[in-house]
């Protein structure tokens, strides 16, 4: 069993007003390589993945079906993001120097298979997403407070009242919305200056952007120690409504999305696609 990673309470809520917009499956894909904690690009044609330890990160072309290999080295899966074109990848590797973890960013062109060195190896928190443009979304976990940096211009913002620690922030691809996980709380959308907040759901995990009239997460449950069941949903973020998009039979301990695509992978590094339609 997938060991749980993060505590959170209750249960998916389930919106009973009528839906503002349609999502669709219309096909599912299982790809033919293993890999686990999913990235997909703003376009939805390449998909980011790595080793259930983060060690190594990988790229696989969705429409030739081409592997390229980033970078082999310790930390690079975890948490990689594309440039807002989707022409480059930002991501951090782990270094020790003299007994000590050292962070680096480096920048991927995957057209030409460059790497940049954007961050030389330091102690200090790294942030890859600010690194991808000048509008971006981050949650300080030891601030208590979301970063969000629109043209360069840098606001610090806490949606709830009490909020104490903020995971997976994100802007809607329009950049008009704002979607996080505060951990007590579960996961909301709000506008980009924190305000009118709106709860989607209490337990939610690599909560994503499909489009930006729904939201792609993680659904878990656990005995206390292990996760027992996981389904993928999607939430209307208009009306609330909930969509299962797994039936729970399988474990899953990862997930992103696009506008026309959901991809998703398995305790044992099984990588399925899902090609969705939306329909407002």
């Amino acid at each position: 069993m997938k060991k749980k990673s993060i505590l959170v309470m209750a249960a998916v809520a389930v919106g009973f007003a009528m839906s503002a917009a349609d999502l669709t499956v219309v096909s599912t894909e299982k790809l033919n390589v293993e890999g686990y904690y999913p990235t997909l690009s703003p376009d939805g044609t390449v998909l980011l993945y790595t080793s259930e330890d983060h060690d190594g990160l990988k790229a696989i072309d969705l429409v030739t079906k081409a592997v390229e290999v980033i970078d082999e080295n310790p930390g690079s899966g975890f948490d990689p993001a594309f440039s807002a074109d989707g022409k480059d990848i930002i991501y951090r590797t782990i270094q020790r120097q003299d007994g000590l973890i050292r962070r680096d960013v480096k920048r991927y062109d995957l057209a030409t298979g460059e790497v940049e060195q954007l961050l030389k190896p330091s102690r200090g928190a790294v942030n890859t997403r600010s690194f991808t443009g000048k509008s971006f979304a981050f949650g300080n976990a030891n601030k208590q407070s979301i970063e969000v940096s629109i043209d360069g211009k840098v606001q610090e913002i806490n949606p709830i009242e009490a909020g104490y620690r903020y995971l997976w922030v994100s802007m809607s691809p329009s950049n008009e919305k704002l979607l996080f996980n505060e951990i007590y709380s579960g996961l909301y959308v709000s506008d980009l200056d924190g305000t009118k907040a709106k709860y989607l759901a209490s337990r939610a995990e690599f909560p994503c952007w499909a489009g930006n009239s729904y939201v792609v997460a993680l659904y878990t449950e656990d005995d206390g120690y292990v996760v027992t069941k996981s389904k993928v949903i999607a939430i209307d973020i208009e009306s609330g409504k909930t969509i299962d998009l797994t039936n729970g039979d399988t474990i899953v301990n990862g997930v992103t999305a696009s506008k026309d695509k959901v991809v998703y992978t398995t305790e044992k590094g099984e990588m399925f696609v899902m090609n969705i339609q939306i329909t407002e």
